[in-house]
């Protein structure tokens, strides 16, 4: 196996738990797979040891995932994703909602 690239959305603690939360994307030959990664640890555990570790977590799931696909959750991309954007995004929620008159 080839992994091309691993890329980890925004990070969250979850104090539920006591872990930190992500959605981790591996790219693996031409494909995107997507995985909820967990991993327990405390807040003052250093941010590259979390990602680390997360990534670690989603790597093992993906490896999992060609042997046993039943036991894991593997999101696959058909197409990449784009952000949707409306194009009011440069106006302010005021000026939408008063238009231009609000100065």
């Amino acid at each position: 196996m080839k992994i091309d690239k691993i890329s980890v959305d925004a990070v969250r603690y979850n104090p539920e738990f006591g872990a930190f939360e992500t959605l981790v994307r591996i790219h693996d030959r031409g494909h995107t797979y997507s995985y909820p990664a967990q991993i327990t640890a405390s807040l003052h555990v250093e941010m590259d040891v979390i990602l680390r570790n997360l990534a670690q977590a989603a790597v093992q799931t993906h490896k999992a995932g060609r042997k046993a696909p039943a036991d894991a959750t593997r999101i696959h991309h058909a197409a990449p994703t784009t952000p949707y954007s409306d194009g009011a995004g440069s106006q302010s929620l005021l000026g939408r909602i008063f238009g231009q008159a609000a100065a």
